[in-house]
């Protein structure tokens, strides 16, 4: 017969070694990621928000040729290749900010190793 005791006891040990192992996955994400130069940063930063922009740029003017709406298509455009850069670059500060401070980030897994 199993005793509920220990089935709690089992369940509660599982989720701590669950959220350990967590904990350490991006304990090393941040040790790899805090390798990564100022000068590497800017170049992703950079090439983020330019290609963003440069694609934008490239459908406004396509639209233009196609439909004849000269310069509209092109300033529309741009500005959500603007948008989308500034996103773009947002979202990559993010994703290295959260690898360097996992203490920092919410647990995304909703499970709580002090239960």
């Amino acid at each position: 017969m199993s005793n509920p005791e220990n089935n709690d006891l089992a369940e509660r040990i599982a989720r701590a070694k669950s959220a350990q192992e967590q904990l350490e996955k991006k304990q090393r994400q941040a040790a790899a990621s805090a390798g990564v130069s100022a000068g590497a940063l800017a170049l992703r930063y950079g090439t983020e928000f330019g290609a963003s922009v440069f694609v934008g740029i490239m459908m406004g003017l396509g639209i233009d040729h196609v439909f004849g709406t000269e310069p509209w298509g092109l300033l529309i455009m741009m500005c959500f290749g603007l948008a989308a850069g500034i996103l773009g670059v947002i979202r990559a500060y993010k994703e290295l900010t959260d690898a360097a401070n996992p203490a920092m980030s919410p647990d995304k897994t909703g499970s709580n190793p002090e239960e």
